[in-house]
């Protein structure tokens, strides 16, 4: 705000890049625990094995498991959304000449948040290709092992 101030309201998107980043870094953070207790994926292959073999109390127990996991997320998303929401509303409503530069920083924000998305899923794809292309090498094993790992939910 002050730097807004300094420049006399001119926006400095070179400036900006720092925050911009950082807010990028939580957001996602965010997202990879808010994907740990919403993705019930593993747990439902785990109880489809164990359907075969008839072990009801495990079966028990991974529901449970789900059920905990599913209401923590949405507690913590619920918490998430009320929060940002006061944040947002009461910083706008109180720089109310800045919100355009709020604003934009928001949509830069999203953009890079969409990017990084994107690489992250296509560096994993690329190396699954090439592993699959070239799977005549031993060392296309490591690759493909590692296409697994890269994608972090």
């Amino acid at each position: 705000m002050h730097q807004l101030y300094i420049n006399y309201g001119k926006y400095d998107f070179i400036q900006q890049i720092s925050q911009i980043i950082y807010s990028t870094i939580v957001s996602k953070l965010v997202e990879i625990i808010l994907c740990y207790l919403s993705l019930t994926d593993k747990p439902i292959y785990k109880i489809k094995k164990l359907i075969m073999n008839n072990f009801s109390t495990k079966i028990k127990f991974i529901y449970q498991c789900i059920n905990i996991k599913l209401i923590l997320f949405f507690v913590f998303t619920f918490i998430f959304m009320i929060f940002y929401w006061y944040v947002v509303s009461a910083f706008c409503s109180i720089y109310k000449n800045t919100q355009i530069v709020f604003i934009k920083d928001w949509i830069f924000s999203f953009i890079l948040g969409n990017l990084i998305q994107i690489v992250i899923y296509l560096i994993p794809t690329a190396l699954r290709a090439l592993a699959i292309k070239y799977r005549r090498y031993k060392c296309m094993i490591f690759i493909f092992k590692l296409s697994e790992i890269i994608p972090f939910f």
